[in-house]
């Protein structure tokens, strides 16, 4: 019964509530669209019960057409966008209310302020969707290593979201951009899909044809235990992907480790353990570890070279990035987490729920490993 209740009271905030306040507090104010507030007002409505059935759909885990997926999941992106830029209108106006301006004046400003707020609004909301659909952007970075005895490409990619949307095409599509870039391996930083295993089909038969020096390593994300993580174990290794579960290997001059997802721990079921993925490591070498969630690193008891995640989507949608960064330690890029270990938080290849970027583009991310 609570559970109900929480899945209730989460889709009526997110699916009415942002609404309901962009409307009074931003469409409502706007001048020119006073005289239309009749037709606007029955938009609101069904952008709302659109987003609350694609929410419902996520929290309770049933399938819906995808049509109304993909309507559910745009509406929840451009309601969320929109409610940001209605909060930084409304404290906005309010500052300009207090500004002393003759009528004719304090018209015209308005108009002007108006106007350019829904220029900012819908500008940004589209050219997010157009960054969302095309495909990533190679970024590189060069990391320097202790004892590492010879440089190592790694192709870092997490967050592609196989499911509803992104499927067989983009992960071709993928596949040929690491190619390109000619890796000494790929690393998959887990929520590479977003379906049952029975309904995955033959979209992943793409990561057959990476190339690489030594293979491609898997460790799974959040999204894979919801949709029943045996099955889709089952189906990466069948495509000739290295799942590293709380394990490791030894390749190119380093030790290779990864965990579990820390949902692993909700689900009472995979659960990541690092002392058991540094067992077979070898003292004398780098050693690098991928897990899914940055913030698995609070709760390490020991220091590795170099950890690889992916999770935070570097925000997604503008300014998510403040909510990310009060459940995980850090976003997106590198960083130096003490005088041993540094941490590459890749911003992903694909994106959840609304195909919608802002100012978080997607990356694959190529990362140059050499000798310090």
């Amino acid at each position: 019964m609570l559970r109900w209740l929480f899945v209730v009271v989460v889709a009526f905030v997110a699916g009415v509530l942002l609404n309901f306040y962009a409307y009074k507090r931003f469409f409502k104010k706007i001048y020119f669209l006073q005289p239309y507030l009749k037709f606007i007002r029955p938009i609101f409505y069904l952008i709302s019960i659109l987003e609350l059935i694609f929410i419902l759909s996520v929290l309770v885990n049933f399938r819906l057409s995808l049509f109304v997926y993909l309507a559910g999941a745009t509406l929840l992106g451009f309601s969320w966008f929109m409610f940001c830029i209605a909060l930084i209108y409304d404290i906005l106006r309010s500052s300009l209310r207090k500004t002393k301006f003759n009528a004719n004046r304090r018209k015209f400003i308005k108009i002007c302020f108006d106007l350019a707020f829904l220029i900012a609004f819908f500008g940004y909301f589209l050219r997010g969707v157009f960054t969302a659909l095309r495909p990533p952007k190679i970024t590189q970075r060069q990391i320097k290593i202790k004892n590492l005895s010879h440089p190592l490409r790694i192709a870092l990619i997490s967050d592609v979201h196989i499911g509803e949307f992104l499927q067989k095409e983009f992960l071709a599509t993928l596949v040929y951009q690491i190619n390109q870039t000619k890796p000494d391996l790929v690393a998959i930083a887990g929520d590479l899909v977003d379906l049952s295993a029975d309904n995955i089909g033959d979209f992943l038969e793409p990561l057959r044809d990476l190339k690489s020096t030594y293979g491609t390593f898997y460790v799974p994300g959040n999204h894979e235990y919801y949709h029943g993580i045996d099955g889709i174990l089952e189906k990466i290794s069948g495509v000739g992907v290295t799942i590293l579960g709380n394990s490791s290997k030894v390749v190119g001059g380093v030790n290779l480790c990864g965990v579990y997802d820390l949902a692993g721990a909700k689900f009472d079921h995979l659960a990541p353990d690092l002392n058991q993925a540094l067992k077979q490591t070898k003292s004398t070498l780098p050693t690098i570890l991928l897990s899914h969630q940055p913030k698995f690193i609070n709760s390490m008891q020991k220091s590795v070279d170099l950890v690889l995640c992916g999770h935070t989507h570097a925000g997604q949608i503008f300014p998510f990035q403040l909510l990310v960064l009060l459940d995980q330690p850090y976003l997106y890029g590198l960083y130096k987490h003490n005088d041993k270990m540094q941490v590459y938080v890749s911003s992903g290849a694909g994106f959840w729920g609304p195909p919608v970027r802002i100012l978080a583009p997607s990356e694959i991310a190529i990362l140059d490993l050499i000798g310090d």
